[in-house]
């Protein structure tokens, strides 16, 4: 199980400890910042420093895992970078007004047990104070779920590769599967299609039209109203000088063409 709750392996297993690291870091930097607060102000006790501390890390130990299951729902692809920083400048806000009432519940039972006294100042101040700190500690967990993801999150499944492209022709009793280079040319035969292949010519039932849109990814353009070829078969264009123009397929065949598909020829060759 990862951060997510649902991810699980090699790359959940990471993120679950590297949460754990996260969490022991956050605990240990407070204990050293405690004591070096201790150092700096013999008058008060360790203990009292080790409090406000620990309670503080607390929080954010308690709020890692949500955090970072927010976040991801803040940065792209669900939002842009510009609107997820906006965004989780927003979350920031009831992040620290949480922050600041565990704070004053927790440290007031913590002093309580210590037989003192807590009382959290919430002046606007005070909690100006608390939301620089928390926006710059929410972007910093935030960055740091993002850069865990991209580490350890699952990897994208492999598309697979599409098988190549054929064309089904029935043959009698048989259908034939055509790959588009085996093709030259094909030409209106009344209700059918015939169709130049590498193997013979074989008499299609479909309009001209549709299989010009069939074959239209793969190379092919219509240059008249009965033809159409494949662009790597041909071998040369002349023009007339109505505007219409020949066109010699690599075999040698040379169809008519008819200046209404000039362009598309055109466009196909460039």
């Amino acid at each position: 199980m990862g951060m997510s709750g649902t991810e699980t392996g090699t790359g959940g297993q990471a993120l679950r400890w590297a949460a754990l690291l996260v969490t022991v870091m956050m605990f240990a930097k407070a204990v050293v910042d405690a004591l070096s607060l201790a150092d700096g102000d013999p008058t008060v006790p360790a203990s009292r420093f080790l409090a406000l501390e620990l309670t503080s890390a607390g929080f954010f130990a308690a709020m890692l895992l949500p955090i970072w299951l927010v976040s991801r729902r803040l940065r792209p692809p669900h939002l842009s970078w510009p609107q997820s920083l906006a965004a989780h400048l927003a979350l920031s806000i009831p992040l620290v007004m949480s922050h600041a009432a565990w704070l004053g519940a927790t440290r007031t039972a913590v002093f309580a047990l210590m037989g003192n006294q807590y009382r959290f100042d919430w002046s606007w101040g005070q909690l100006l104070f608390e939301w620089r700190k928390d926006a710059l500690s929410l972007l910093a967990l935030a960055s740091l779920g993002w850069t865990l993801d991209r580490l350890f999150g699952p990897a994208k499944a492999a598309q697979p590769t599409p098988a190549p492209f054929r064309l089904a022709v029935k043959d009698g009793a048989r259908t034939r599967m055509i790959a588009a280079d085996e093709i030259s040319h094909a030409s209106s035969a009344g209700n059918y299609v015939e169709i130049a292949t590498d193997h013979g010519c074989l008499l299609h039932r479909v309009t001209l039209a549709a299989l010009a849109e069939e074959l239209a990814p793969h190379g092919f353009v219509r240059i008249h109203r009965a033809h159409l070829v494949r662009s790597g078969a041909v071998r040369e264009v002349v023009s007339e000088g109505s505007g219409d123009f020949a066109v010699t397929m690599a075999h040698g065949l040379v169809l008519p063409g008819s200046r209404r598909w000039r362009s598309a020829l055109t466009r196909m060759a460039t």
